[in-house]
């Protein structure tokens, strides 16, 4: 029997370990905001040790921790780095909630909670799939790097680009980000990922008593002008053959007003701006402010400003790149057909990694249901698969000994 066949049934065999990692995950609340990973990174920091990795725990700011796992190869191989962050957006409202958000109950195959499907599942399939090499004796020729990270669901700034900034990730050959690349149950990988920018527009009126509105200038009532023409906006843009057009979603919040009977002053909005490759933050502010001029230009009570506090860049390796040729030989070689490029609207922190620390990354996850919304879950064949994936792909990059 080939190693290959060997480490696909080993995972089999692993398959209870996998639901056990993410239920344990999931039942540790990591919602982001207000951002503390301090309790879950202590939890799969003793997984990795115990599985034979050593780890280091970076604490970029007060309770925003990254776990770090290292394990050590023979010599002779390529680095692969799989990341994943255990951060989770928050539960939102429980009575929209028919399962314990932090239950990790499972049922029909599914595991249920937030964060199972984005992402501490596929946490739990590469942890798996190195699992599985230790038991059947395989030593990897170069190094196989683990990295848990905080904060994605906030730009990752206290996360992966924290960690690209200051050198944790040097010497890295090539990266797996296991974010969600599925569709209809089908395997996919998304070797190009669309950037994300914010844009905060700032709209001053002026106060006055709210029986005589015609005394002030009502902020707020200004910023839906301004909103509504932003929705508009048309991006010079280059067209990109996998990816969707980029998108503004403008207002996903707003802040404004005093009191209720007070003419607003003052009213806050962000954008979101999602980028193709060949767009920066610059360009995007140019034309978002093209159209608030246009504006002000029939109104000269309009008052507004357009700044950009936070981006990240869109990413993008070539489907002939070796680590994506290593995706396909695994994916065939696991489900049969053949890997094809998804190109999905969201963004991930496959950004730095390429852009900041000149490593080739790809978003190829097992991902799950209702991201970001009640009732989210994980497929439990799913996760299995993406484990024997993982697997496969750490021998042909890292190489092995027996």
């Amino acid at each position: 029997m080939t190693v290959e066949r060997r480490l696909i049934e080993e995972i089999d065999r692993l398959r209870g370990d996998i639901v056990e990692y993410t239920r344990d995950m999931v039942r540790i609340p990591s919602e982001n905001p207000p951002g503390d990973e301090t309790e879950v990174s202590g939890h799969v920091s003793e997984l990795l040790a115990s599985l034979g990795f050593d780890v280091d725990r970076v604490e970029s700011r007060p309770d925003r921790v990254n776990t770090l796992g290292v394990l050590e190869g023979a010599g002779g191989g390529k680095t692969l780095l799989w990341n994943g962050h255990y951060d989770t957006v928050p539960v939102g409202n429980l009575d929209y909630w028919t399962v314990d958000p932090f239950g990790g109950e499972v049922k029909d195959g599914r595991i249920y909670g937030r964060g199972s499907g984005d992402m501490k599942g596929a946490i739990a399939s590469a942890v798996v799939a190195a699992k599985a090499l230790g038991n059947l004796g395989l030593r990897l020729r170069g190094d196989l790097r683990i990295h848990a990270v905080a904060d994605e669901e906030f730009f990752g700034r206290y996360g992966t680009k924290y960690l690209c900034e200051n050198g944790y990730v040097e010497g890295v050959d090539a990266a797996i980000v296991g974010e969600a690349s599925t569709r209809g149950g089908v395997v996919m990988a998304r070797p190009a990922v669309r950037g994300r920018t914010l844009v905060n527009i700032h709209v001053k009126g002026r106060s006055a008593h709210s029986s005589r509105p015609e005394m002030g200038v009502n902020a707020v009532l200004k910023m839906s002008r301004v909103l509504l023409a932003i929705d508009g906006t048309e991006f010079s843009f280059p067209k990109h053959g996998l990816l969707p057009d980029p998108t503004i979603a403008p207002g996903t919040t707003i802040k404004g007003g005093t009191k209720d009977n007070i003419i607003p002053e003052d009213c806050e909005a962000v954008c979101d701006v999602r980028t193709v490759p060949g767009m920066d933050p610059e360009q995007v502010l140019r034309d978002i402010r093209a159209v608030v001029e246009a504006l002000k230009s029939s109104d000269p009570e309009l008052d507004v400003s357009v700044e950009s506090p936070l981006n990240k860049p869109p990413s993008e390796i070539p489907i002939d790149h070796p680590l994506y040729r290593s995706a396909a030989k695994a994916t065939e070689q696991v489900v049969g057909y053949r890997l094809e490029p998804l190109g999905a609207s969201g963004s991930n922190d496959t950004s730095y990694l390429t852009n900041l620390a000149g490593v080739p990354a790809m978003a190829f996850g097992p991902g799950g249901g209702n991201a970001h919304a009640p009732d989210e879950w994980a497929d439990v064949e799913t996760l299995v698969i993406f484990a024997k994936i993982y697997g496969l792909m750490m021998l042909d990059i890292c190489g092995y000994e027996a």
